[in-house]
C-alpha cells in the first residue's frame, strides 16, 4: 500500500493546480455552459472541468507509477483518451446531434472490444461476449453522462465507485487496476473543491463520457476470482463459472447510474416521450421535490454549513437552488456508498445470503422508482 501514497498524492494535488487553469481556459474561449429552462443554474459556468481530472490522471499514472504497465490498462486510457476527444467537440461546438454523439460511443466501444480485446468472457459465444461488452460500455458511458446533471453529481458518484472498485482490485490480487481506481478516485476527490455545489466549473461531456467509458471498461478488467471459493460454487457444481455472480458486482457499485438511466428510459416511454428527450426528469430532479424526516435533518445540515461557511454569498444560484441540490447528492452520495459496501460483503454470502441481497436491492429499487415516478416533473 505504501507505493500507492506518492502517486495518489500526486494526483490530488496536480487536480488541484490544474482545474483553475482549465476554467480560465475555458472563460477565454467562452466555452461555458449557460442558464436555459431546463438548465438549474441562473449564470454561466465554464466547461472543460473533465480536462482538470484526464490529466492529472494520466499525469499520474505515467509519470508517478511505474508499475502501471498493464497493456489493458494502456489500451483503456488510450480509448478514453478518443472519448474525452468527443466530448470536447461536443462542448465546443455547443452540443452535436445525440446519433453522431452515439455513433462516435459505439466506435471508441468497439475499438477496445475488438482492437484490444478487452471484454467480458461470459457467454460461450465469442460475438455474443463482444456484442454484450460494447453495449455495456455505451450504456455506461450514457449514464454518467446523463447523471451529470447537479453540482458534484457525477463526479462524486464516480469516485465513491472508483474507490470500491479500488479496494475489489486490490482484494482480488490486481494491483495495478487498482492503482488505476485509486488515482481517479483521488482526481475526483480534490475536483470536488470546485465542482461541489456552488459549482465553479462543470466537467463538461468530455467529462462524463470518460468517466463512464472508463469505469465501465474497469468493470470488465475486474477479475474477482476469489467467488470460485464460495459455497454456492461448492454446493451446486453447474454453477462453477464465477463470471455467473461477479456480474452483479458492476452492477451494484454503478447501481446509481444504472438505476437512474432506466428509470428515465421506462418514465419518458410511457409518458409518450423518446428516450433521448432532454428534460429535468431524472432521479435527482424528482428527489428535490420530495421531503421527509431524512430531508429536513439534511436541510438543516445544510443550512448550517452554509451560514458556516458564508458560501451564500458565492453566487445566486446556491442561493436558490443550492439546498435542495446539496441534499438531494448527499443522498445519491449515500446509496452509491451503500451500494459499493454491498459488494463487499458478497463474498461473505452463502447462496441463501446472495439471494436475500440480490432481492431486497430489487425490492427496494422498484418502491424508489414508484415513488420517484409519481412526482409531477411532465407538462401535458
Amino acid at each position: 500500500m505504501e507505493a500507492f501514497l506518492w502517486p495518489v498524492l500526486a494526483a490530488f494535488v496536480l487536480t488541484l493546480i490544474i482545474v483553475p487553469l482549465i476554467k480560465q481556459l475555458a472563460w477565454k474561449f467562452n466555452i461555458v455552459d449557460r442558464p436555459a429552462a431546463r438548465k438549474l443554474q441562473v449564470e454561466a459556468v465554464p466547461l472543460l472541468g473533465g480536462l482538470g481530472f484526464f490529466i492529472p490522471f494520466v499525469l499520474a499514472l505515467g509519470l508517478f507509477y511505474k508499475g502501471a504497465t498493464d497493456l489493458n490498462l494502456k489500451a483503456v486510457v488510450f480509448c478514453s483518451g478518443l472519448m474525452v476527444l468527443l466530448g470536447f467537440w461536443d462542448d465546443s461546438a455547443g452540443g452535436i446531434s445525440w446519433r453522431l454523439k452515439l455513433g462516435g460511443q459505439i466506435l471508441i466501444s468497439a475499438l477496445l472490444v475488438w482492437g484490444f480485446g478487452i471484454k467480458t468472457t461470459f457467454f460461450d459465444i465469442d460475438i455474443l461476449n463482444d456484442l454484450v461488452s460494447i453495449g455495456w460500455l455505451v450504456f455506461i458511458t450514457n449514464s454518467l453522462n446523463l447523471l451529470d446533471n447537479m453540482d458534484g453529481l457525477s463526479a462524486g458518484v464516480s469516485a465513491i465507485a472508483a474507490f470500491f472498485f479500488f479496494l475489489l482490485a486490490y482484494k482480488a490480487g490486481q494491483p495495478d487496476l487498482a492503482m488505476f481506481c485509486l488515482l481517479l478516485a483521488a482526481c475526483l476527490t480534490a475536483f470536488l473543491k470546485y465542482n461541489f455545489s456552488p459549482a465553479s466549473i462543470f466537467m463538461g461531456d468530455l467529462g462524463s463520457l470518460f468517466l463512464g467509458f472508463t469505469l465501465g471498461a474497469v468493470a470488465i478488467l475486474l477479475q474477482v476470482t476469489e467467488i470460485r471459493n464460495w459455497t454456492v460454487f461448492l454446493t451446486f457444481q453447474n454453477f462453477q463459472r464465477y463470471e455467473f455472480i461477479s456480474v452483479l458486482i458492476p452492477l451494484l457499485v454503478l447501481g446509481v447510474p444504472i438505476f437512474d438511466t432506466l428509470l428515465v428510459m421506462a418514465l419518458r416511454t410511457f409518458n409518450g416521450l423518446g428516450i433521448f428527450t432532454p428534460g429535468r426528469d431524472h432521479s435527482s430532479h424528482r428527489l428535490t421535490q420530495l421531503k421527509g424526516a431524512v430531508q429536513r435533518r439534511l436541510d438543516k445540515f445544510i443550512l448550517f454549513y452554509i451560514k458556516l461557511t458564508d458560501r451564500r454569498r458565492r453566487t445566486r444560484q446556491h442561493a436558490l437552488k443550492g439546498i435542495a441540490q446539496t441534499r438531494t447528492v448527499l443522498i445519491l452520495y449515500a446509496c452509491s456508498a451503500l451500494l459499493g459496501g454491498a459488494t463487499l460483503v458478497l463474498s461473505q454470502l452463502s447462496l441463501k445470503g446472495i439471494v436475500f441481497l440480490a432481492v431486497l436491492v430489487l425490492i427496494v429499487a422498484l418502491f424508489s422508482a414508484r415513488k420517484l415516478g409519481e412526482v409531477l416533473v411532465y407538462r401535458k
